[in-house]
């Protein structure tokens, strides 16, 4: 009796680490509102333009790589062995178009160096510091440039003079294949919460959705799924069914799974105009 009361306290001090590890506290992070150009060109100056990359939003408390909903990410202990001791936020990115790569490689329980050697973690701000945008762009940049890791870099920012510049630079990264363009206001302190100080730039309207049932395809996607049924964060139920890979459609979203949709706009019933899939949101687990 008293080996088995051992054996069970051994068991649960090993687990509960683990257990409590797993997720810690959600950060409280700035989110953005979407623009377009035409919202944004009346009003652009005074704004710090980078490029929206396509990788997973990680947080960096000064301990452990958190997702975005404080979920530990496993990544090797190289990795982050020399970070700074401060909370700081980025993008773990590898290139364009390459979001599903990381996002794969970060949701391993045990991470795999030569997959973690391919990751940038691409900063973009510092949550806890007071100082104003610029000022903690400055800030970052005095932190990392000592530490001299590869994989640890500041964005790049712009400012622009003329809309046309803005412009330009924009359409360049879209035809790049880039997401868009990433708006911080210069002199705003960090704010937690959704808030006009940050702005996403993009080709297109993109919002979430959760999967609540596939539809059964037809044609040439018999016995595949041929559309999506889902609801989105204002309630509204509908279709999907573009954007999808073969083997998409062949092993679709669960049910209950939060993904991400583009389209062109509303219709006065608030239906999304030519809603496309993009991809699974494995940081959220719900609108």
């Amino acid at each position: 009796m008293a080996q088995l009361l051992i054996l069970f306290i051994c068991i649960f001090l090993i687990i509960t680490p683990l257990y409590v590890n797993s997720k810690l506290v959600p950060p409280e992070l700035m989110l953005a509102k979407t623009t377009n150009l035409q919202s944004i060109q009346f009003s652009y100056r005074g704004y710090l333009v980078s490029e929206k990359l396509d990788g997973v939003r990680g947080f960096w408390n000064g301990k452990h790589l958190l997702t975005r909903t404080g979920k530990l990410i496993h990544a090797p202990a190289w990795f982050t062995h020399d970070f700074p001791i401060v909370p700081l936020e980025g993008e773990l990115w590898i290139r364009r178009g390459q979001f599903d790569l990381v996002s794969g490689i970060i949701r391993k329980q045990t991470p795999v160096d030569a997959e973690w050697k391919k990751i940038k973690f691409m900063l973009f701000d510092a949550p806890e510091s007071e100082l104003i945008f610029s000022q903690r762009l400055n800030y970052i940049q005095t932190l990392i440039s000592p530490l001299n890791i590869p994989w640890l870099k500041l964005i790049e920012h712009k400012s622009f003079t003329e809309f046309s510049q803005l412009k330009t630079y924009f359409e360049s990264i879209v035809n790049q294949n880039g997401e868009g363009l990433m708006l911080n206001k210069a002199d705003a302190y960090y704010q937690s919460g959704r808030t006009n100080n940050i702005q996403k730039l993009k080709p297109y309207l993109d919002e979430d959705a959760i999967v609540l049932s596939h539809l059964t395809g037809k044609g040439k996607f018999q016995n595949m799924m041929g559309a999506l049924l889902v609801k989105n964060k204002q309630g509204i139920e509908f279709k999907i069914g573009t954007g999808f890979t073969t083997a998409q459609r062949q092993h679709p979203p669960k049910i209950g799974t939060i993904i991400s949709y583009r389209h062109s706009g509303v219709t006065k019933t608030g239906l999304p105009r030519f809603p496309t899939f993009i991809r699974i949101r494995t940081d959220l687990e719900a609108l």
